[in-house]
């Protein structure tokens, strides 16, 4: 078995391997060049496939389920071999791994892509395109073709259609039901997709809630258990620049604590550009050479990076002096 050495491990999950030998526990890593396996009790390497000779990972059965599939080529040949794994993450685990779809040897699997308009956090339209993929939506630039950020099946709670707006429907998204108001001629076309893109390949079954909303209500409603003024009002604000691979230069932002969530507001008009409940944050870490620079790591992935000189400790000093529902986070 020849070792990838500058593969390098991105996600890990504890799962079992099943095989007619018996059932064994391994440790099932998606990396950036290959989909490893671990013994866990001694680390060592026990199978290694590069994503060339990955033909699919696919769930076993539908309905939320712990079995899946991985189907890999066997030499130079074209024969194929499946396996079998289990494991209590498989939302999860099939959503990393089939980021690198498009690497895998059959298909190179791609999603449809619709033109739709997005409305924006400052309240104006903005063309985009929508891929529907395996994994979930790519919002991507029309102008540079480049992903803008992505929404996962596996975080999507459903779908709602709007009555009063030409074409449009939210994705609710997050666990805590936070509104993406999308609008486009192929509405339901993009939804259906959606809807069987996820049970065929992660495993879970998505639905179109019966009542729609009106745009009133979405503006009113846009933010889920968190539009409350409780949940968006400041108890301390700092100025941050905020370092995107959205954004060519860095863009300023008003970083906002509140009762409940880190808020980011445009200084410009105030409107609330993203939120995020602080039962979320993982950690803040600091920067090891440059004391203005600080991440927020989020519990499901995903990373903020800032810059300020208002020296990062004081938000830190804050959030642990901060009210119950950001104490608990031990990590601040």
């Amino acid at each position: 078995m020849n070792i990838i050495r500058e593969n390098k491990d991105l996600a890990c999950f504890y799962t079992t391997k099943h095989s007619w030998r018996g059932k064994y526990k391994r440790v099932f890593s998606v990396g950036t060049h290959a989909i490893t396996t671990y013994n866990p009790n001694t680390l060592e390497v026990t199978n290694q496939w590069p994503y060339g000779d990955i033909c699919s990972i696919s769930p076993v059965g539908k309905g939320q389920g712990t079995e899946f599939n991985l189907t890999f080529r066997k030499g130079s040949g074209k024969k194929s071999e499946t396996l079998k794994f289990s494991t209590e993450h498989r939302t999860e685990l099939l959503t990393e791994a089939l980021r690198f779809r498009t690497d895998f040897s059959e298909g190179k699997i791609t999603g449809r892509r619709y033109n739709c308009y997005k409305h924006h956090w400052s309240d104006t339209r903005k063309p985009v395109i929508l891929e529907v993929t395996p994994g979930g939506f790519d919002q991507i630039n029309p102008a540079t073709n480049k992903v803008l950020c992505s929404y996962d099946y596996r975080n999507i709670e459903g779908f709602v259609d709007l009555s009063d707006y030409q074409g449009g429907f939210c994705i609710l998204y997050g666990g805590f039901s936070r509104l993406h108001l999308f609008a486009s001629e192929q509405r339901e076309e993009i939804i259906k997709s959606a809807i069987d893109h996820a049970g065929n390949y992660i495993g879970i079954s998505l639905r179109i809630r019966k009542e729609p909303l009106e745009f009133e209500q979405y503006l009113n409603l846009r933010f889920g258990k968190y539009s409350t003024d409780e949940s968006i009002t400041s108890l301390a604000e700092f100025i941050v620049q905020k370092i995107s691979p959205r954004h060519s230069e860095p863009i300023k932002r008003v970083l906002a604590l509140t009762e409940t969530c880190l808020v980011e507001r445009d200084p410009a008009t105030y409107n609330i550009a993203t939120l995020k409940p602080l039962g979320e944050v993982f950690a803040l870490v600091c920067d090891s050479e440059n004391p203005q620079l600080f991440t927020i790591e989020f519990i499901k992935g995903q990373i903020r990076k800032y810059s300020s000189t208002e020296r990062y400790f004081e938000i830190l000093v804050y959030a642990r002096q901060s009210p119950p529902s950001v104490r608990k986070n031990k990590d601040l």
